[in-house]
């Protein structure tokens, strides 16, 4: 499994000691989206059999700092030779111990799974931690994006999401509309694929998020652009 992890200014808040403290199954792409910190050499200073680097000479956003990380692990020996590759937020808030468990989670669907996304659900048996503001914009949101794109997901914006290798390609070689909520395009490209969602155990806001409520009113003219390209389909996992 190779993991590629977007990083824009993270120096303070990166904890290189629990990528490093996993599963020798685990390998991890940092893909420096043109920090103006430290966060590049604090990278550098760690790169081992299981921590690599993308450097990004300018910062191109989110959207973009994944998708060119994973088209780079989907080619990029040893990262290449992962059946799945996935991203995951740096700061955490998804630990990694839940990598096995999408895996597991998988395994009870009778039909082969190509994508598992972690989804933020609280309920009995789990501990998701979410502020009140932000699970009401999470829960808007979704609703936003059933009623333009014909959307299902109930939580397409967590942060931590696998998908086999073979459908890297189709899924990011073109650039995303959107600066944020790529994830939604990620759907509407992979419809005819096998997507499923994995229920955390364990979710926690992290501070230092890098979104702001104010970045939510950018949504709205983005699912536009994302319904004016794509049109709404009802076929979305």
């Amino acid at each position: 499994i190779t993991l590629v992890i977007p990083c824009y200014n993270e120096a303070e808040r990166l904890k290189l000691n629990v990528f490093l403290d996993t599963p020798d199954l685990l390998k991890f792409l940092f893909v420096n989206d043109g920090s103006s910190d430290h966060t590049p050499d604090l990278i550098k200073s760690h790169l081992n059999e299981k921590i690599f680097l993308l450097d990004l000479t300018k910062n191109v956003g989110k959207a973009e700092c994944v998708r060119l990380g994973m088209l780079y692990a989907s080619k990029t020996p040893p990262l290449n030779e992962s059946e799945w590759i996935g991203f995951w937020d740096a700061d955490l808030a998804t630990p990694l111990s839940e990598v096995s468990n999408f895996l597991k989670y998988s395994h009870i669907y009778e039909f082969p799974v190509e994508s598992i996304w972690g989804s933020r659900v609280s309920r009995l048996g789990s501990s998701i931690q979410r502020s009140y503001i932000r699970h009401v914009l999470g829960r808007t949101f979704a609703t936003l994006a059933a009623i333009m794109l014909g959307i299902k997901s109930y939580d397409s914006q967590c942060g931590a999401k696998l998908f086999r290798k073979t459908l890297i390609n189709k899924a990011f070689a073109e650039p995303f509309i959107s600066k944020w909520i790529f994830d939604v395009e990620l759907l509407i490209r992979l419809k005819n694929n096998t997507v499923i969602e994995y229920p955390l155990q364990s979710w926690q806001d992290i501070k230092g998020s890098k979104l702001t409520i104010l970045d939510f009113f950018t949504v709205a003219s983005d699912l536009t652009r994302i319904r004016i390209k794509y049109g709404k389909t009802n076929d979305s996992q």
